[in-house]
Parts: C-alpha cells; sequence; structure tokens
C-alpha cells in the first residue's frame, strides 16, 4: 500500500476533507496524466464541477482517478449555494462565504521566521477584536492563517458580497503588518519571505489532512494558542498533530474588522467576467499559481 492510498484510507483524514470541501468547488491534484503530466480534475461526468460533502465520498474521488495517481485535495476559497454546472461556478451571486486568508510563503528551512509571521497576523487580528474563529494551517512551505467565513454575518456578506470581504480583511491586514513582516525578513536572513493576499473568484487552498502535492508532508491544522508550540514535526505523515477545532467560530466576531477593512481599501479591485476567456484554462493557472509557493 502506498502511502497516498494509506493515508487516505484513514476515517479521521477522509472525515476533515470532507468537512472543509463541503459547499465548495473542490479539485484533486494528481501526479499523473494520459500526457505524462501532473494535472488538476474539477470536473465530473457531465461537466459538473467536483464536490464532496462527505467521508464517503473523499474515498469514492480517490478511487475514481486512481489510474492518475491521486495526492493532494484542495477546494476554493469561496464556498457556494449550489454546484451543479460549470456556470454556477462562474455567478458570484451564486456565492455564499470567502474564507479569508493569509499565505505566508517562505523556505520550508526558514520555518522560525514564518512562525513569527504568523504570531504577527495573529497579533493584528486579535487588535481588532477577532481570535475565536482564527486558525492556522501548515502546508508544506509556509503557512496559512484563515479566518473563519462564518466569523462574518451573513447579513453582512449579502450587502458587501462574498469576494469583497474576503479581499477587503486580507489586504487590510496585509497593509497593518507589512513593515513588521519585511523587518523580520531582514533580521532573519529569510529573503523569500512574504505575506501575499491572493483571494480571487478562483483561488484553492489544500484541504485539512490532505497531503502536499510534492512533499511527504500533511497539511495540519492548529489553534492561535498552539503556535509557539508549532513544529514541522507535526506534519509528518506517520504521527502528524491536527486540531480539529478549526471549524469553531463566532457568528458576527469579525464584522466590526470587515467593515473597517472595507472603508479602507475597497472590496475586489479586478472586474470578474468569466464567460470572456482572456486567460489560459483553470487547471494551467493553478498549475502555474502553485509552481512559486508549493
Amino acid at each position: 500500500m502506498g502511502l497516498e492510498e494509506e493515508h487516505y484510507s484513514r476515517d479521521d483524514v477522509r472525515a476533515e476533507i470532507a468537512e472543509f470541501s463541503r459547499g465548495r468547488w473542490a479539485a484533486v491534484y494528481c501526479s499523473q496524466s494520459r500526457e505524462g503530466k501532473p494535472t488538476f480534475k474539477r470536473y465530473v461526468e457531465g461537466g459538473r464541477p467536483l464536490t464532496i460533502s462527505t467521508p464517503s465520498e473523499v474515498w469514492k474521488t480517490f478511487e475514481k482517478f486512481r489510474e492518475l495517481h491521486p495526492r493532494a485535495f484542495y477546494a476554493t476559497a469561496l464556498t457556494y449555494r449550489k454546484l451543479e454546472s460549470k456556470f454556477d461556478v462562474m455567478d458570484l451571486e451564486n456565492t455564499v462565504a470567502c474564507t479569508p486568508t493569509w499565505d505566508i510563503d517562505n523556505e520550508p528551512s526558514m520555518w522560525e521566521a514564518t512562525v513569527r509571521v504568523a504570531e504577527l497576523i495573529v497579533e493584528e487580528l486579535r487588535l481588532h477584536g477577532v481570535s475565536e474563529s482564527v486558525y492556522l494551517k501548515w502546508s508544506g512551505r509556509g503557512c496559512h492563517v484563515h479566518l473563519h467565513e462564518g466569523a462574518v454575518s451573513p447579513e453582512l456578506v449579502s450587502k458587501m458580497g462574498a469576494l469583497n470581504v474576503a479581499y477587503a480583511v486580507v489586504e487590510y491586514i496585509c497593509l497593518k503588518v507589512a513593515g513588521r513582516v519585511s523587518e523580520l525578513a531582514m533580521r532573519s536572513g529569510a529573503s523569500s519571505l512574504r505575506v501575499e493576499n491572493k483571494i480571487d473568484p478562483q483561488r484553492l487552498f489544500t484541504c485539512p489532512l490532505s497531503l502536499h502535492r510534492k512533499l511527504d508532508v500533511v497539511c495540519v491544522c492548529f489553534k492561535p494558542e498552539e503556535l509557539h508550540e508549532f513544529h514541522p514535526d507535526w506534519t509528518r505523515p506517520t504521527g502528524f498533530r491536527h486540531n480539529p477545532r478549526w471549524r469553531e467560530y463566532v457568528p458576527g466576531e469579525a464584522d466590526g474588522l470587515v467593515r473597517r477593512a472595507y472603508e479602507t481599501v475597497g472590496g475586489y479591485p479586478r472586474p470578474y467576467r468569466p464567460r470572456r476567456r482572456k486567460h489560459p484554462p483553470l487547471d494551467r493557472q493553478i498549475l502555474r499559481w502553485l509552481r512559486p509557493s508549493g
């Protein structure tokens, strides 16, 4: 039994992937294709977007793409009301929420600097009244700081738009910590260390407890109070440490921050016109986006 099959046969792994993927457009990174190159599988029969809602569907998806060597599970930052056709993922009015995420990228060997940047973001969120709805995810090369989408009230999302809410919050906090991040990068010699706002209509994030697409590590979650304890050994497939409390949130906890962020930086800056293709197909874009960030 290979690493992938052994890992995805675990009940706890399938449960976490299903919980995160529910309501989102899912994707599976496969290390092989008929052309011998890596590929993302995002659709199933009839052109329907790939969805995963239950632990059993995780395994069924693994089996469906077994010949292509499925390696990693992803899901969109956006959640949707329905995902029955390709047009559903193009319609921003079909979105329910979007998960604000700060992407901290760095060389794996400089992981301690990555942790310090995560601490800066977590502290800035705390100063803005947001703490209980925050969780972190270590994904191989770096760390994602997530704000649970449930921390923003549905009324506020309906008024501002899911994409606008997530983009504004992430950008606002990025601006708040930018100077300190640059100083930390220089002081620690971490030349590749950066925090990015990657929120866009097609953004994918690695699912909790998924394997990394290339590295033999597990994507683990933990809460802010565990950040000072973190060590990369937590990500070992044979003995990972993962906190399922990533799903916890306080409804409306981030409303004040959202209003302040939106007033300061505004919403998502680029118009989204998905039916007029000006870019390569999404699977090629995803592979390009993943190359620099791992």
